[in-house]
């Protein structure tokens, strides 16, 4: 398609959703990459390893998704990770991370789907 057609598609496609665009469109336009996802280089997992480490020592922050734990995930894995954080919250509102670090061995099962 070219960039005005999906401008269109799109606002049809917020409008079928549920959002319809209400102020007129001037201009679409997009940006067309060769290369969408990451590239790990080899041995990128040490280095993922020591950041990764490092932020889990960090009091409060949880990382997932594919940029928090580097995954070349699909959206409904993204989903599932987010599910499994608020399950490893007790009635009192504290965060289980032994029950997170189960959850993340969970994840290390994921398989992209195209």
């Amino acid at each position: 398609m070219s960039d005005e057609q999906l401008g269109e598609s799109l606002c049809r496609w917020l409008a079928q959703a549920g959002l319809p665009v209400s102020a007129p469109v001037r201009r679409a336009f997009t940006r067309r990459l060769p290369q969408a996802y990451p590239i790990y280089p080899v041995g990128y997992e040490a280095h993922f390893d020591a950041i990764d480490g490092w932020l889990q020592q960090i009091k409060g922050l949880l990382t997932f998704g594919r940029q928090g734990l580097f995954v070349h995930d699909n959206t409904h894995h993204a989903l599932y990770m987010a599910y499994a954080a608020t399950e490893c919250f007790n009635q009192e509102g504290v965060f289980d991370w032994s029950q997170w670090q189960e959850f993340r061995e969970v994840f290390q099962t994921h398989v992209v789907e195209d």
